[in-house]
């Protein structure tokens, strides 16, 4: 089975939308999605939005953030958020392909780490990160949400 990685294309969006919808169960106004794309795409050095497709079809996702920290601004991190591939098409290599493609931006931006959260009762994902070399005992996230 052959995955590509690519970055998200405008003319994509809808689908990945949906994708969303089946792996987070999560639903934004599509327009506003668009809308926001079209902001933050321009800036290719602090956002991507990565797809997988197999044949044409986009089977996994992530959003990508690099930003810096003023006080140790030398290097900069790596934020992802909602890495997520289709209930159908996981165990087949997805994941570990978007990772590759993660890690690969990381060095070429210079990245020192890579930080993102799982939900805590998500032991699955635990484990193929853990496999992939990440720790997840260094420090513990906090969240409170703004509906």
């Amino acid at each position: 089975m052959e995955i590509i990685i690519e970055d998200l294309k405008y003319e994509d969006i809808e689908e990945c939308y949906n994708l969303n919808k089946i792996i987070f169960n999560e639903e934004y106004g599509l327009d506003d999605v668009k809308d926001l794309y079209l902001k933050l795409y321009k800036n290719k050095n602090m956002y991507r939005f990565l797809v997988a497709k197999v044949k044409g079809k986009i089977v996994g996702y992530t959003s990508v953030t690099i930003a810096y920290n003023l006080f140790d601004g030398k290097r900069p991190f790596m934020t992802l958020w909602w890495v997520g591939t289709h209930p159908e098409y996981r165990h087949r290599g997805i994941a570990t392909k978007l990772f590759q493609k993660i890690e690969a931006i990381a060095v070429e931006n210079n990245c020192e780490l890579i930080y993102f959260t799982s939900k805590s009762d998500n032991i699955g994902a635990h484990t193929f990160y853990k496999s992939l070399g990440y720790d997840m005992n260094v420090e513990k996230a906090f969240m409170k949400e703004f509906l």
